[in-house]
């Protein structure tokens, strides 16, 4: 059954709104809804990643998770914890003193990470986030042939411990991220967990003419043909939804 992974992020400024906490009661708050709701994991952020957005100082993004990650851990010492970071140093310590279970990267990974991953058998997310060039779909199988042959080079069990991210919204147009999200099932080829970040995004609310507050509708039709490609996990930021079309393309499978 595909997996949900909740958004929270401690930022002032990552896309969309509803995603953001600034205090301990809210954070608690959105977590615990999450879970009640049916988020098998939570993804905690300290780095805005969005378009445009320019990275706060390691110090700074490590001070953010600081507090958010001792909250979580505190109030929920079991559940299973993501902490979407591009920096191996800041992963690190978040896998050692919080007990993270996943790093969501969207830089593409480097050795220094993929190091972490190999001494700790941490789960790990490789996000596809170079520029296109030419044929979308053929760059990123190659790109994610290239980097879990390194990681498997590296002592990773990457059928266990890696999951593909195709990176929506990150290096490619509106229509090539149409393009990925039609053609999602070729990543199967690869035989490892897909998951797909759709939530809210640009290639929804632009294409339809919204704003990212009214693009949940959109959000779940994207979701739903996700699921359809193959997707194993779901990033979102509304979680019953996400459970309910998980839920209906399930039943749709299961009639055929």
């Amino acid at each position: 059954m595909p997996e949900i992974l909740g958004i929270v992020n401690v930022t002032p400024d990552s896309f969309w709104s509803g995603s953001r906490v600034a205090d301990s009661a809210s954070l608690l708050e959105r977590v615990g809804t999450m879970l009640s709701q049916g988020a098998n994991a939570i993804d905690i952020g300290g780095c805005s990643t969005r378009p445009d957005s320019q990275p706060v100082s390691e110090s700074q993004e490590m001070e953010r998770l600081e507090w958010a990650l001792s909250t979580v851990r505190s109030a929920y010492p079991d559940i299973l914890l993501s902490v979407d970071t591009f920096r191996p140093a800041v992963a690190e310590r978040c896998i050692r003193q919080w007990k993270a279970g996943i790093v969501n990267d969207v830089s593409g990974g480097c050795p220094e990470m993929f190091s972490l991953v190999a001494r700790t058998g941490v789960r790990y997310v490789l996000t596809w986030a170079e520029t296109v060039k030419a044929d979308v779909m053929a760059e990123m199988i190659g790109f994610f042939r290239r980097q879990t042959d390194m990681m498997s080079h590296m002592g990773i069990d990457v059928k266990d411990s890696v999951i593909l991210d195709p990176g929506f919204g990150f290096g490619k147009t509106l229509e090539q991220n149409w393009t990925v999200l039609a053609n999602l099932g070729q990543l199967s080829e690869l035989g490892l967990t897909v998951l797909a970040g759709l939530s809210r995004k640009s290639m929804a609310y632009r294409l339809l003419g919204l704003t990212p507050e009214q693009s949940l509708g959109a959000t779940m039709v994207m979701n739903a043909a996700a699921l359809q490609g193959g997707a194993g996990w779901l990033r979102v930021h509304d979680v019953p939804e996400a459970v309910q079309v998980i839920r209906m393309v399930q039943v749709a499978k299961d009639n055929k």
